[in-house]
């Protein structure tokens, strides 16, 4: 009974890859290209002509084509015993976990292990790994390129990342915030960082900054104030726009529109986190909405000081960094749910966030 069982499943593994090589590769590039990047990359190691199928330039041109919704929200990781990240699909409401080890096609031996994210932008992240330098990763190909360090300023630091209208283009936004605004641009075509800009004033730190128009733009802190970086000219300025007095603020793009996020506090205490709308003409922030007041309840726990916003595609996640409790909110859809429990659980601790959106696309090769 056994070998007539084990006969049976290598009758079926080989008829299936007999079925695959009847169909000719232009049928099979138009049929995976509609799939999921998560699913391609289990397919790659169906069978060798899917996984030549895919790496191929002709079904890489069919993919583009192909308005594709994917999605990850990759918020915690197990840096230390498993190297791997646990990753939320909103489409399909589950998690995924994703290895943050990558190896080195043209040099087997060589792995590189992230440890940490820094920023991010579509299906590209910047972050430093267990040696000290700076990669721009692809979570899904498991590509990375190493890229110089930046330039001598006192402490900068990323706060934005460009993917350009070519597969492998992306520009990377430094500050430095020691006496004045200093600011660096990096270009992958040219591989090296150029100084670009610079503005007058204090400021204790910058936030991530987002991209509308040609202007990078990001909320400066101590003082508050919406800033704009002509990433064309390398100028900067400083919005004319009063500014709600909020904690754990943080910026977006929804719809062409610039979104501020939000907690507002009540005498040392927050009591409720809000969201709001640019309105450039009055020069002023229009409030949107308001988390309900009894998923606020939840989330907080009772006393809450500081949480993180994680943003794309008009979705938002709310989230604590040491704790796995997660809220998300569709601003398209009006709608709020709990993200089902993470399956890095009983691995978390002050060291587990990861905390960035990327849309992973197969053709964005590093």
């Amino acid at each position: 009974m056994e070998k007539e069982i084990l006969g049976r499943e290598e009758s079926e593994s080989s008829d299936s890859i007999f079925a695959c090589e009847l169909l000719p590769n232009h049928i099979w590039e138009n049929i995976l290209s509609w799939l999921p990047i998560s699913t391609l990359v289990r397919m790659k190691i169906v069978c060798k002509t899917w996984n030549s199928i895919i790496q191929s330039k002709p079904f890489l041109k069919a993919y583009t084509s192909v308005s594709h919704r994917d999605l990850y929200f990759v918020l915690f990781a197990d840096f230390i015993h498993r190297s791997i990240a646990a990753a939320y699909n909103p489409m399909e409401n589950k998690w995924v976990l994703i290895s943050l080890s990558h190896i080195s096609s043209s040099c087997p031996s060589t792995c590189c292990k992230l440890r940490r994210a820094l920023i991010s932008d579509g299906g590209l992240v910047l972050a430093e790994d267990r040696k000290g330098s700076i990669v721009v990763s692809n979570l899904f190909t498991k590509s990375y390129r190493i890229i110089p360090p930046m330039m001598p300023l006192l402490w900068p630091y990323a706060i934005a990342m460009i993917e350009g209208n070519s597969n492998s283009s992306y520009k990377i936004v430094a500050v430095s915030t020691a006496d004045r605004v200093y600011s660096q641009v990096y270009d992958s075509e040219t591989n090296c960082w150029e100084a670009k800009g610079e503005l007058d004033g204090r400021f204790a730190m910058l936030g991530k900054a987002v991209y509308l128009d040609g202007f990078l733009f990001c909320l400066s802190h101590g003082p508050d104030n919406l800033l704009a970086f002509d990433l064309t000219n390398g100028t900067w300025s400083i919005v004319e726009v009063t500014m709600p007095s909020l904690v754990s603020s943080h910026i977006l793009v929804h719809h062409k529109r610039l979104i501020l996020v939000g907690g507002v506090e009540e005498l040392g205490v927050m009591k409720r986190i809000g969201i709001w709308e640019l309105n450039s003409s009055k020069k002023r922030w229009d409030q949107i909405c308001l988390m309900p007041d009894h998923l606020f309840c939840k989330f907080s726990h009772g006393n809450l000081n500081h949480f993180i916003t994680v943003d794309r595609q008009g979705k938002l996640c709310f989230c604590k960094s040491t704790s796995s409790l997660v809220l998300m909110y569709d601003m398209s859809e009006n709608r709020w749910w709990w993200l089902p429990p993470c399956p890095l659980g009983s691995s978390l601790n002050k060291n587990s966030w990861f905390g960035h959106a990327v849309e992973p696309r197969i053709d964005l090769l590093v």
